[in-house]
């Protein structure tokens, strides 16, 4: 069986950590599909305290630490990125770390070139924004909080980003479903025509997934070897026209929640291992103290990382299967496994 990244042993190395944060759990959009409740507005000082504890307790034996944000929207609390950004690279510079990558998940709302070219000097290098199509069915989905529209405003962002300099890729990744599937052949015209001589910009292209939010039953989605059929066609269409596709290198993939050194840090000290049914109890493994000791529940833990003992890639691609049934093997979003 081939597994990618290193895999097993990467799962289970000491010298390994990767934090996924959520410096807060608002958001000022109000996707259709969303499963968050938005129930705690910003990371609490001592959490954030804690963070940076944590980081300074564990330093010593890192040779890689990822960072990857999350929400909510984490530029709401861009302040809160920036500060516990400028200590991880303190840590990192006093002690030694190898390696430090930071990524970022964001509606892309609030992305100017001037906030790109501040996060990039700090370190945040890779992010995804989402997309459900063109204008006229993104707008219907992806709303602002007063119900609004958004896709004018992200996609005049990523547009003007093409003007920062420096190394960084902004994945766009863009839901497909039966509403939108005759449509998307525009959308990837439009990315064609905007990104194609620009490697920093690629293209992920998915299906639409039920992932546990009120307005589940309404959705649309693509299922089985139909979901199948159109993904590959649509990706076969972006690649002829020189796109560069953000896909699986090949193997086995093991997501970031089967992973023993991979923590989701709630804003109100919660650990988590998955981003998705981020209240089911199964998810809640542990809490962070401010002085950076962390207290974890050992047998939920241990449920969550059964592939890596297993080598079952169902367990390994989605530890939640059968244990948390709220989601499903496409749950997790890219770019946060590492």
């Amino acid at each position: 069986m081939q597994f990618k990244n290193g895999d097993i042993l990467s799962s289970l190395a000491n010298n390994v950590l990767h934090l996924i944060l959520m410096p807060t759990e608002a958001c000022n959009f109000r996707c259709v599909y969303c499963y968050e409740d938005f129930q705690y507005k910003r990371m609490e000082p001592w959490v954030v305290r804690g963070v940076k504890s944590w980081l300074e307790r564990r330093a010593p034996e890192l040779a890689s630490l990822t960072l990857s944000w999350f929400g909510g929207e984490p530029l709401l609390a861009r302040d809160l990125v920036e500060e516990m950004m400028v200590d991880a690279k303190r840590i990192q510079d006093t002690y030694g770390i190898q390696q430090l990558y930071s990524n970022m998940t964001t509606n892309g709302y609030t992305l100017t070139p001037a906030v790109l070219e501040r996060l990039l000097k700090l370190g945040v290098s890779d992010y995804q924004i989402s997309f459900d199509g063109p204008k006229e069915f993104h707008d219907r989905k992806r709303v602002r909080a007063d119900g609004k529209g958004t896709f004018d405003r992200i996609w005049g962002n990523i547009e003007a980003a093409r003007q920062v300099s420096g190394e960084f890729t902004i994945t766009v990744r863009v839901h497909v479903d039966h509403e939108n599937r005759n449509a998307m052949p525009k959308f990837i015209d439009q990315f064609a025509s905007s990104f194609a001589d620009d490697q920093r910009f690629d293209l992920f292209i998915r299906g639409l997934s039920r992932l546990g939010g009120p307005n589940d039953s309404n959705l649309d989605i693509l299922e089985g070897e139909e979901s199948a059929e159109v993904i590959d066609r649509l990706r076969d269409d972006a690649r002829a026209q020189g796109l560069k596709l953000a896909e699986s290198k090949g193997g086995v993939p093991i997501c970031y929640a089967s992973r023993a050194n991979s923590f989701v840090v709630r804003a109100n000290g919660r650990l988590n291992k998955c981003t998705v049914a981020l209240e089911h109890p199964n998810n809640q493994v542990g809490a962070i103290r401010e002085d950076g000791t962390v207290a974890l529940d050992a047998s939920r833990m241990s449920r969550w990382m059964r592939g890596l003992k297993s080598e079952d890639p169902e367990e390994l691609g989605c530890p939640m299967i059968g244990y948390a049934d709220t989601a499903s093997p496409t749950a997790i979003r890219l770019p946060l496994a590492t």
